[in-house]
């Protein structure tokens, strides 16, 4: 009885996850100058106020807080601009990118604002 609910609940599972959104490593961008350390201070990727994920239908950024205007720019395996846009996250801290009309392959995401530039690195799945 026991293997069969530990069965049930493993295609659960798998059905859920299939249908789940994917998480995008954010890091910093190499290509800009690394900032001025305080003393007594390390900086963590935990300092990175941003997150994002992608499902079959949309790209979406989660802002922890507001940094103002930030631009978000999707790059194709070609290094050819897919989608730039705007945010301002003092009225919205979430942004909702359509992806359901990319191709399926690598893609990249560079997310500016002020003085900080962060990349990360997905794919889009048929």
């Amino acid at each position: 009885m026991l293997s069969k609910i530990c069965i049930v609940a493993g295609f659960m599972l798998c059905t859920q996850f299939s249908f789940a959104a994917t998480e995008i490593i954010i890091r910093k961008d190499d290509q800009s100058p690394p900032p001025q350390l305080m003393p007594n201070r390390i900086i963590t990727e935990t300092d990175i106020p941003v997150t994002a994920t992608v499902d079959n239908s949309n790209l979406a950024v989660y802002f922890e807080w507001a940094v103002g205007e930030a631009t978000i720019t999707v790059y194709d395996e070609n290094h050819s601009v897919v989608y730039q846009g705007v945010a301002d996250t003092d009225s919205d801290l979430n942004i909702f990118i359509p992806s359901d009309y990319w191709s399926a392959g690598d893609y990249s995401i560079k997310i500016s604002y002020g003085t900080t530039h962060l990349i990360g690195d997905f794919i889009v799945e048929d």
